[in-house]
């Protein structure tokens, strides 16, 4: 039997999904791909890494993509999602949850309400202060909810 709120550390990308589909009836995830703008927060310049390629497939899915990198030394990119100028729908975080805890303040700080987190880049830290502040979250990766090869 499920636990209505329930967390499950199983790195199933379908199990947050079914059990906030069976307490409203809908996949916060599926809602989050059809939003427009969105702020990818990782290394996002390094190819050989998983933030630069879902900064790739959301492009190339016709989103309007902001990227953030705590670590940027190059200037090219947003040290913080503050800085964006643009309203953002949603963030991805695919990041350390260290630094992964600092930009989810900074996205509530600015509005932002829907969070989809990759594997590996979540925290209970980060899941509690979303739920405080009654952020929607999604476990996910964006690359595999898209059908894309990678």
């Amino acid at each position: 039997m499920l636990r209505l709120g329930a967390v499950f550390s199983l790195p199933n990308i379908l199990t947050r999904c079914l059990i906030t589909t069976s307490m409203t009836g809908d996949c916060p995830g599926q809602k989050m791909l059809e939003m427009k703008r969105w702020a990818v927060i990782g290394d996002v310049l390094n190819e050989s890494k998983p933030a630069s390629l879902v900064v790739s497939t959301l492009k190339a899915a016709g989103k309007d993509v902001s990227l953030v990198n705590p670590r940027d030394t190059t200037g090219m990119v947003h040290k913080d999602i503050s800085h964006v100028s643009t309203t953002i729908d949603v963030v991805d975080l695919i990041v350390n949850s260290r630094d992964g805890l600092t930009q989810v303040q900074s996205a509530i700080d600015v509005g932002v309400r829907q969070i989809f987190i990759q594997p590996g880049a979540s925290s209970k830290e980060i899941l509690d202060l979303c739920a405080q502040n009654g952020v929607v979250v999604h476990h996910g990766c964006v690359m595999v909810e898209l059908n894309v090869p990678h």
